[in-house]
């Protein structure tokens, strides 16, 4: 059997002519057997709006081969919390130092030709001249061949995850491209705990926040002076917390003593409330975090340890 001649792809940032509904469509047509073979990936059906917002919050990327599309992919820096809650299953996209690539895909017609070889070594060139010590991207587990191919390009599988709606369980995978590889226990990383942490928070995903902490983690509430004791207690208090509000991240920066501090804003109502929260950490997991908000007040009835667990207040009540 003869091999694929491999064609020679110019890679470029997508143009305006370059149409919207041609790149769908390419999407489709690539990611149509892995929807035959049950997997729901976003590009098997997205409309053309979804398409267009993808490519406005990256960089989209088309390889070309005598002026015909070939293929496509969209590299982005790390995701907003505040944009992009969804990617709350993992830090490895919120960090500020890894750029992951997402909707890649050639047009079967073209596949087994050097075009996604070709998209995934311009991409490498634009992490790193942008200073990302990482490439990363995701895959569904039971599409082995994709896997594979990213194994043979330099991924490595750093993590597994459920993303919200989607019938498969995904793979997250990292190249290195610089020597210092980022790693889980790095400042970076516990940077991008915390914002999958207040992501978590805002989408009233009670088991994702859960899965931030460790069992024994603790936080104080220093204006009102109350204490949660463990984590069940912590998740509890904000998940009982009257219905309303929105977070709004604006920093968050790491510490040099291991730490991290977080600032937000809370949108309840007509009310505004300004909070920042110092965070510690064990074996990869937030282990305290002490709130300071800009109000001062005192506990409302309905917390209590008959209702919330390991819980008590400051002397003062």
């Amino acid at each position: 059997m003869s091999s694929l001649t491999r064609l020679d792809v110019t890679v470029r940032p997508r143009a305006d002519g370059d149409g919207l509904l041609a790149l769908t469509e390419l999407l489709h047509r690539a990611y149509a057997p892995l929807g035959a073979a049950g997997m729901n990936f976003t590009a098997v059906d997205q409309t053309v709006a979804q398409t267009q917002f993808r490519v406005e919050h990256g960089l989209c990327l088309v390889a070309e081969h005598k002026g015909q599309m070939l293929g496509t992919l969209t590299l982005d820096q790390a995701y907003d919390p505040n944009l992009h809650g969804w990617a709350r299953a993992t830090p490895w996209f919120f960090r500020q130092d890894v750029m992951h690539l997402h909707q890649f895909a050639v047009d079967p017609a073209f596949q087994g030709q050097g075009v996604g070889a070709a998209l995934l070594v311009a991409a490498e060139e634009v992490a790193r001249q942008r200073g990302a010590r990482a490439l990363a991207l995701d895959t569904a587990l039971p599409a082995q061949h994709l896997v594979a191919f990213y194994r043979r390009h330099g991924f490595d599988e750093v993590a597994q995850v459920q993303w919200d709606a989607k019938h498969y369980r995904s793979t997250v995978m990292l190249k290195a491209l610089t020597d210092a590889a980022p790693s889980t226990g790095d400042p970076e990383h516990r940077c991008a705990l915390v914002r999958c942490f207040l992501a978590s928070y805002q989408a009233r995903d009670w088991a994702a926040a859960r899965a931030c902490l460790r069992d024994e983690a603790r936080m104080h509430w220093v204006a009102s002076d109350e204490f949660f004791e463990d984590a069940d207690t912590i998740i509890r208090a904000n998940a009982l917390y009257p219905e309303g509000w929105r977070i709004q991240v604006h920093q968050v920066e790491a510490t040099l003593d291991g730490g991290v501090i977080s600032l937000i804003e809370v949108l309840h109502g007509d009310q505004r409330f300004f909070g920042s929260s110092r965070y510690s950490f064990d074996l990869g997991q937030i282990t305290f975090l002490q709130e300071v908000w800009a109000t001062r007040e005192s506990p409302p009835a309905w917390r209590q340890a008959s209702v919330l667990g390991a819980y008590r207040r400051g002397a003062e009540h």
